[in-house]
């Protein structure tokens, strides 16, 4: 089974934060993964970012009916970042592009020797941000991802997809600003896995 694809079946342990769900374009495929933490901070312009991060997926109780599920030790860290530029005026639909707010990446990183690799899917979306004592509750009301880009053993076993959510974050600028540069640090990591296999012309 391919990596991605199983880490996203299966999803994470009972998660307070909240989850995500993936829908193929095609409507064929739909998984829900789990996030145990998730934490938000604004910018001097007003703008949110929020973090959600899965780093230690222990699969449920097994099902005979489905396939034999992966060691949780090569599974990849899952890291999404979601960038809020400006807050929806009520009513603004959820079904056409151009009413976006946001950008989105939710990158796989898989550090495992056996099955190394790097998968991001981009995307943008409209996402309204509730705010709460202690942080704020986010719902992602659509957006449309696709691959971004991707090195080593990890696929895309979706392609296109669209994607919604409802979790909570707390506020701690410290850890947005962790995962972010993870995030950064992964697709410089791919670009350069990248530049390294283009051939050199003749």
């Amino acid at each position: 089974m391919l990596i991605v694809s199983t880490a996203i079946a299966l999803g994470g342990c009972a998660a307070p934060s909240g989850n995500l769900r993936l829908v193929s374009v095609d409507q064929k495929h739909e998984f829900v993964q789990d996030f145990t933490q998730a934490y938000i901070s604004r910018n001097e312009s007003g703008d949110a970012d929020i973090v959600l991060v899965q780093d230690n997926i222990h699969p449920s109780a097994g099902d005979p009916n489905k396939p034999q599920r992966p060691d949780p030790a090569v599974m990849p860290r899952e890291l999404v970042h979601v960038r809020v530029f400006w807050t929806p005026m009520s009513g603004v639909k959820a079904d056409h592009p151009a009413n976006t707010n946001a950008s989105i990446h939710w990158c796989f990183i898989c550090d495992s020797a056996a099955q190394p690799g790097v998968m991001e899917y981009c995307g943008s979306g409209l996402v309204v941000v509730s705010q709460t004592s202690d942080g704020a509750k986010i719902t992602i009301r659509k957006a449309w991802m696709k691959e971004g880009c991707q090195h080593g053993e990890l696929v895309d076993p979706l392609g296109p997809c669209n994607l919604y959510g409802t979790f909570r974050a707390t506020r701690d600028d410290t850890e947005v600003k962790s995962v972010i540069a993870q995030i950064k640090s992964a697709a410089a990591s791919n670009t350069e896995a990248q530049a390294n296999t283009v051939s050199p012309m003749n």
